[in-house]
């Protein structure tokens, strides 16, 4: 069983916090192997991610230095008065447009990334949640059921013995007026009047 000194308390996961990730035992429960090696892959995934995050991250940080050193460029162009050639302002133009569409392109798909790790995650969370559900119903039905056997058994026995013991025999037990009378017929009581009470 793994120990959690340090939980971490961000509602964000990383793949220590799933890997370090405890849980109580109720009942039988699940096998704790299965769980920490399906955790030991989400955690490879989300590590993957996150690295696929990281140079997504860098590559938008390099285009956006490329687009300052242009526009850069073309600061001092128009600073220093030079006359430049209208094909090269149009080049500078399209390089500055193509620049700010990869930087789009990239942002796009680092966020695309992060709604389909997000989404992986929940999913994964949903179905062990179901798994662990169905798990502890079915081992509950499965109680009861034996439970209600064992009764029923019992009972019959009782029923068997109850009709093979004849008066003054071993096991016969005399009927009970106030608890073996018919459910529809209350018990009588004597109450110190009527004729069979005491003078």
């Amino acid at each position: 069983m793994r120990t959690n000194n340090h939980r971490d308390t961000s509602p964000r996961l990383t793949p220590r916090s799933i890997r370090d990730e405890t849980f109580q035992r109720r009942m039988r429960g699940l096998d704790a192997g299965e769980v920490y090696g399906y955790l030991d892959r989400l955690a490879d995934q989300v590590q993957a991610m996150d690295q696929e995050l990281g140079d997504s991250r860098s590559e938008i940080a390099r285009l956006q230095a490329e687009l300052q050193r242009v526009q850069g460029e073309l600061d001092q162009y128009e600073q220093a008065g030079d006359r430049v050639n209208e094909q090269v302002v149009q080049m500078f133009s399209q390089a500055q447009l193509v620049v700010e569409e990869m930087v789009q392109d990239v942002s796009r798909d680092a966020r695309e990334r992060i709604g389909q790790a997000r989404e992986h995650e929940r999913r994964i969370v949903a179905e062990a949640m179901d798994t662990a559900g169905q798990q502890v119903r079915a081992y509950a039905q499965t109680a009861q059921a034996q439970m209600q056997s064992i009764v029923s058994s019992f009972a019959t026995e009782v029923d068997q013995l109850a009709a093979t013991a004849q008066p003054g025999e071993p096991g016969h037990v005399a009927p009970d007026p106030l608890f073996d009378a018919p459910r529809d017929t209350p018990p009588r009581f004597r109450t110190g009047s009527g004729p069979g009470a005491a003078g």
